[in-house]
């Protein structure tokens, strides 16, 4: 995807060399942003207006509307979408309308993996879902604010407390230029501070896990007394079922339902949790599962490529490159007692807001704590071009863990459409791959150290 990439000043048809940068949606290169909206949908004026400031806000963008998805299957391969904007009333965000839009991007030009970054853009009401597409200026997570323990360390600053009923005093600080200090001193109950710092429009990201439902999360898990709810679109902090705070916030944020069953499943408008973090948590991008948890690779995997890609992917693509993940381990029965698992898991999760919404770690923190460095090489050779994923392991890595949840394969977008793609040289240190239109993903064998290369090569028509 030629978001990703910058070519070298220098670019000549004998070589170039492409290294993954990040920038906001407004110095990006242009990509292809396809924006889907039912026919009933774009018949009420207010909703089209969604669809239509998207359109104005990214230079190829293209509106298509569908009575059924599966009609547009043929115009959205010919159109080669990078992302996909699902714009939909909350009442059409249903599950089985989630599993369907993941089912249609996969029956595109890279079937049976998927082809676009997908999300849907909806809202509480019109009015979320307009501020959300008329966002063009995404913050940097600077300050997170973590419901569990983890991932903090990527950020130069915030919060993470455990949600473990028996480990409550458990919590992590990170400051500005500091090392992260675990510590053992939290409050008694924390969950009127993580809202107080909530309301005070200073984190930029939260992230939870531990027990949750279509309406609310429990702060403590396998239980305790704090729960946050939503109703008639806001959030209540209760304590013992007896309400103590509330969360209005308005700075623009994200928001990872990693471990958590259900959040993300609107069957309720007035009491769905993921659309209430959308009207009165300030939530632009919101992850979340549709179904319970039990497997949750696509949780955690989202998770590792947003904290720990040196802040290569926002929420939407870290998502999408959690689901290929699954996809190739599938596909390549990499474990083969797990399959069943993996096809629970591949359509269970969805990302609301605007999918090229580039929200994402800063740089400089997300790279002392990335896994790995991706660096994509492209020259001609002959009457082909030749591409060369050199990988460097800033972290020990397993990429034969024992349980499939933990599968992490190398993922690159690719900066321009690719045909033909055959691997070259040697297959020796590779135990599964796939070369798409737009990326390559690649699964190493066994343990690979810290401070070790490894290099996945591949050629594609000129």
């Amino acid at each position: 995807m030629k978001r990703f990439f910058l070519l070298s000043a220098t670019l000549s048809l004998a070589a170039c060399l492409l290294t993954a940068a990040t920038a906001e949606a407004t110095t990006r290169p242009a990509f292809n942003y396809a924006i889907l909206i039912s026919k009933q949908t774009a018949s009420d004026p207010k909703w089209n207006e969604v669809a239509t400031v998207l359109e104005k806000k990214y230079a190829k963008a293209q509106i298509f509307t569908y009575g059924q998805l599966d009609e547009l299957v043929d115009p959205l391969t010919t159109f080669s979408p990078d992302y996909i904007a699902f714009v939909s009333k909350p009442q059409e965000a249903s599950a089985e309308f989630i599993r369907q839009a993941g089912r249609f991007n996969r029956k595109l030009e890279n079937k049976p993996y998927g082809t676009a970054v997908w999300a849907i853009v909806t809202g509480y009401n019109r009015e979320d879902a307009l501020r959300i597409a008329k966002d063009n200026t995404p913050p940097t997570i600077n300050f997170g604010l973590g419901g569990m323990l983890g991932f903090i360390d990527s950020l130069p600053q915030g919060v993470a407390y455990s949600e473990f009923m028996d480990k409550k005093g458990d919590w992590q600080v990170k400051k500005s230029g500091l090392a992260l200090e675990n510590r053992h001193d939290a409050p008694y109950d924390h969950m009127v501070p993580m809202i107080n710092l909530i309301n005070s429009n200073k984190v930029d990201g939260v992230w939870t896990s531990g027990h949750a439902g279509k309406d609310i999360w429990s702060v403590y898990y396998p239980e305790g007394p704090a729960d946050i709810v939503a109703e008639h679109g806001g959030l209540s902090g209760l304590i013992d079922g007896e309400p103590r705070a509330s969360i209005k916030s308005t700075n623009p944020k994200i928001y990872l339902g990693i471990g958590n069953c259900l959040t993300a499943r609107i069957e309720n408008v007035d009491e769905s949790y993921a659309l209430s973090w959308l009207h009165s948590g300030g939530a632009n991008q919101y992850f979340g599962f549709i179904e319970e948890t039990y497997y949750g690779m696509m949780g955690w995997s989202t998770a590792d490529n947003f904290f720990y890609r040196g802040a290569r992917f926002n929420v939407a693509e870290s998502a999408f490159v959690a689901n290929q993940s699954l996809l190739l381990a599938v596909h390549e029965r990499l474990v083969p007692d797990e399959v069943a698992d993996m096809e629970y898991d591949k359509d269970a999760s969805v990302v609301y807001g605007d999918p090229a919404w580039m929200a994402t770690v800063p740089e400089a923190t997300a790279r002392s704590t990335e896994h790995w460095n991706t660096r994509l090489d492209r020259s001609i050779t002959g009457n082909k071009i030749r591409w060369e994923l050199t990988v460097t392991f800033k972290k020990s890595s397993n990429f034969s863990p024992d349980n499939g949840q933990d599968l992490r394969p190398v993922f690159a977008f690719l900066p321009e459409r690719i045909r033909k793609a055959q691997p070259y040289g040697s297959l020796a240190s590779v135990s599964a791959y796939h070369i798409a239109n737009n990326f390559v993903i690649v699964n190493f064998k066994g343990k690979v150290a810290a401070g070790e290369t490894r290099r996945f090569i591949f050629d594609s028509a000129l």
